[in-house]
């Protein structure tokens, strides 16, 4: 993927030219998707982040024959970008929120409800895996929602971040 990638973009290159024919007709494929924190962070609302992530892995599923491992929404702890989306996106009080984790659970929660529901349609082909619990902060600090050991900016993960990631992936790639 890019930076910043949204849902919209991602599903617009893989309708343009980016899904490979040959890629999609490969049954031993194995798609691993991780998309939706830009469209929280941009101020989508958790429902439309829920419906582009679902939109991307329902066009991958029928437009290939492989398999997709979703992976939910990792954690971000980037709370000083909210002011930057308010307005719109405000609490009642027209303040901004104090955190994306609301939005990022809410919009996981409802991924859930989904994969829950395209499982018989596409059998053995789909996986859902939440390998966020490993980049969640143990304190309880205000603002403290990601440990930084493994996203110093709260948002992304470095290289070490990226090891433990891969070996989320891999793991529900195994349990598949």
């Amino acid at each position: 993927g890019f930076l910043p990638d949204q849902t919209q973009h991602l599903l617009w290159r893989l309708q343009n030219g980016e899904l490979l024919p040959s890629m999609a007709k490969d049954q031993n494929a194995i798609f691993a998707m991780l998309i939706g924190t830009n469209n929280i962070g941009s101020g989508f609302l958790p429902e439309q982040t829920h419906l582009g992530v679902m939109a991307v892995a329902e066009y991958i599923l029928s437009s290939t024959s492989g398999n997709l491992v979703m992976l939910q929404i990792l954690p971000r702890g980037d709370s000083y970008r909210l002011p930057n989306i308010c307005p719109p996106r405000c609490q009642s009080n027209g303040k901004p929120f104090e955190s994306f984790m609301p939005a990022v659970t809410k919009s996981n929660n409802a991924i859930l409800d989904s994969v829950d529901a395209l499982k018989p349609k596409y059998e053995k082909r789909l996986r859902l895996i939440d390998c966020g619990e490993e980049f969640r902060s143990s304190s309880s600090a205000p603002n403290n929602e990601v440990d930084t050991n493994v996203m110093p900016d709260s948002l992304h993960p470095n290289a070490k971040g990226s090891k433990i990631l891969a070996k989320c992936i891999l793991n529900g790639i195994k349990d598949s």
